[in-house]
Order: structure tokens, then sequence, then C-alpha cells
């Protein structure tokens, strides 16, 4: 067994190895508290808001009870507002990467769309970033509070 360190935007994190589970190297967060998604198509003023806790730097998972009914076909580009905790709201465009339906969704697996973000202003990326970073550490933090 042995400690590997990654370093997140500033933030050095030890995973102990034996128990690591996430092998992408965009870290993933699964958030306690869901953060507001505002989705439209590209110019339309019609908004649809939704619910995301799985988030990363590459894209994020909204649960939809029913994805058959989602507006929005796969590969639909979108326009994106992710609404931060303290109110601040992330633009960016986003593609519909992937729809489960109920008959897919087991374990793991749930209900819902997976979109990826496609264009992002470099500002915006640094401020996801660091809010993933934020939440990975407090995490983890979680982890060792628990374990001791």
């Amino acid at each position: 067994m042995f400690l590997v360190q990654q370093l997140v935007q500033g933030a050095m994190i030890e995973v102990d190895s034996m128990e690591m589970k996430e092998n992408r190297k965009i870290f993933r967060v699964r958030l306690e508290k869901p953060l507001k998604v505002e989705v439209a198509s590209i110019g339309s003023p019609l908004r649809y808001e939704l619910l995301t806790q799985d988030i990363s730097l590459r894209g994020f998972f909204l649960e939809f009870e029913a994805p058959a009914r989602f507006p929005f076909l796969r590969s639909s580009i979108l326009e994106i507002w992710l609404k931060m905790p303290e109110g601040e709201s992330l633009f960016f465009n986003g593609k519909v990467a992937r729809v489960v339906h109920s008959l897919e969704s087991s374990g793991d697996l749930r209900k819902g769309i997976a979109i990826s973000i496609v264009q992002i202003e470099p500002e915006i990326r640094e401020v996801l970033q660091r809010f993933i970073a934020q939440q990975q550490a407090e995490q983890n933090l979680s982890v060792e509070a628990g374990a001791a």
C-alpha cells in the first residue's frame, strides 16, 4: 500500500492507492448539495432548470426521472448556466453526451442526462476547477475525519 499525491489547483491531496476507485485524470465529485443548472438551445430565451450533484471539468450528470422527456437529443449543443453556491453563474456551452433511460439504470448508473462541456472561457474554467478541487479536498477531509 502506498500514497499517491495529486496537485489539484494548489491543493495537495493524498489518496491511498488501495482505495482509489476513480481512474479518471479529471476529478469527478458527487456534491452533497445539488447545483442548479439552466440549459437552453443556442440563442433560445426558453431555459430549463435542472439539478446536478455529479460534476467534473469535462461535464456533469443531470439526474432526470424521465430522460425520454428531456427536450434535447443526443449531440444537441446547449447554452448552460451553472449556479454556484455563492450565487455566481458560470456560462459555457455543452453537448448532450448520453441519455440513460430507466431500462439502462442500475447500481451506480442512474437515470438522466450526461452533458459534456465543449466550450468554456479560461477564466470560467478556472473558477470551476477551483470549486471542484475545493469539494474534493473537503470530501477527502471528511473521509479522513471519519476514519480517525
